[in-house]
């Protein structure tokens, strides 16, 4: 059976394995407990860098970058500083600000030299958040909250996704910062109708209805905020320029969501994952990295070709389509796990859970129930949602640098051994 996704600040809550972030949304959780610490630190990679140069060769005053990643210690956070330093070379600066603290992902290559400079805060931290900025002419904002469940903490999503975001646009104005690169979610399209190679067309506007409740509501308004605030002045005359890119579920070193969520159900019901329905449900889940490439694409873009700026993006890469269960079962079997041999009927699991899930609001003045699904997680994987790259590839130059047989090879040894 499916197991939902709990309140990511929560350590001990079950967490789906049809995980739909994106971006890295847990990068401030902590922000409560540990904005006001103030702590720098230095992490230094070695070797050299060996990538071709050939991709900056378009705009000469394109050297010499400094970025900064909020919610750097996070999943996606930490595979795009892996990135940075091995495949981008121009940047010479790379900043993490985050509650927790930073760590390099381990077996990822660190080939640039230059150091990763960390500033343990929060983005609702607006002292911070101008210390990080400092000098830097990027920023790539991951950090964000995410929280599903039976009763989801709509207010600190809308303090931390929504709140955070106009921080990080007021900061980025006072520090003459030049790009703002926001890591929005391909959520905020989803309701309740299959979406079949959705592009920038055919889901500018949001659905109806979200299909989760709270998440993609503040993730969208964020979204609104960032391309809205696409060539504002900043406090120096300068122009701040600004795009979003709505990221798929990931798959990878340090995912601690998509793939580690279905390892830990089947591990708590003897080593089997229970599918709902039919298995005809098509799914494209990403790579990580080739989501942290997709941000310097658009950064070297945006630096190129200022009109860019103001527009969203899709970016899944060549993972292959299909069912989510297809999908894990390879991750399953390292572990010495499998798929159940049947199918839990999808409507008794899907108008259960509805029936479940009224009780428990009903019961919720008086005492909260915790469920052990929700019935939009059981609808999400049962649904055709993929979406096409076509823009990215012809306005950024956006193409994968992973082939899905070298990610999934990558990461089958972190799967092995990921504590669950």
């Amino acid at each position: 059976m499916i197991k939902s996704e709990r309140n990511l600040a929560d350590d001990n809550s079950n967490i789906a394995p049809v995980q739909h972030l994106i971006g890295d949304n847990t990068a401030d959780n902590k922000s409560n407990n540990s904005g006001n610490n103030t702590t720098i630190i230095n992490t230094v990679a070695s070797s050299s860098v060996t990538e071709n140069k050939s991709n900056n060769s378009r705009n000469n005053t394109f050297t010499n970058q400094s970025v900064l990643v909020t919610g750097g210690s996070g999943f996606l956070g930490r595979h795009i500083v892996s990135v940075l330093r091995s495949h981008a070379p121009e940047v010479k600066g790379i900043c993490v600000l985050d509650p927790r603290p930073f760590e390099p992902l381990s077996g990822l290559s660190d080939e640039n030299p230059e150091c990763v400079t960390y500033f343990q805060g929060s983005i609702t931290d607006p002292v911070m958040l101008r210390k990080a900025m400092e000098g830097v002419h990027s920023v790539y904002h991951i950090a964000g909250k995410i929280s599903f469940g039976t009763f989801p903490d709509f207010n600190e999503m809308n303090r931390i996704n929504i709140q955070g975001t106009e921080e990080v646009i007021k900061a980025c104005l006072e520090k003459d910062v030049c790009r703002l690169i926001f890591c929005s979610t391909v959520d905020v399209a989803i309701g309740y109708h299959d979406i079949i190679n959705g592009c920038e067309v055919t889901t500018a506007a949001p659905p109806i209805k979200f299909l989760f409740p709270g998440y993609p509501e503040s993730k969208h308004r964020a979204e609104c905020i960032v391309l809205g605030a696409n060539q504002q002045k900043t406090k120096n005359c300068g122009t701040l320029h600004t795009l979003s890119l709505r990221a798929n579920v990931m798959y990878g070193e340090g995912d601690p969501y998509y793939i580690t969520s279905g390892l830990r159900n089947a591990a708590g019901s003897n080593g089997t994952l229970y599918r709902v329905g039919a298995m005809a449900a098509k799914f494209q889940p990403v790579y990580a990295g080739n989501t942290a490439w997709a941000f310097i694409c658009a950064d070297r873009a945006l630096a190129r070709k200022s009109s860019l700026g103001g527009q969203f993006y899709y970016i899944p890469d060549d993972t292959p389509i299909q069912s989510t269960f297809n999908f894990i079962k390879p991750f399953l079997e390292i572990r010495g796990f499998k798929l159940s041999t049947f199918s839990l009927p999808y409507g008794l699991v899907y108008y259960g859970l509805l029936g479940l899930e009224w009780i428990a609001k009903l019961l919720s003045p008086i005492y909260r129930i915790t469920l052990p699904a929700e019935s939009y997680s059981i609808r999400y994987i049962n649904m055709d949602l993929y979406f096409s790259r076509e823009k990215a590839t012809r306005e950024l130059g956006f193409q994968p640098i992973f082939f899905p047989k070298d990610a999934i090879a990558r990461c089958l040894s972190y799967y092995r051994d990921v504590k669950l």
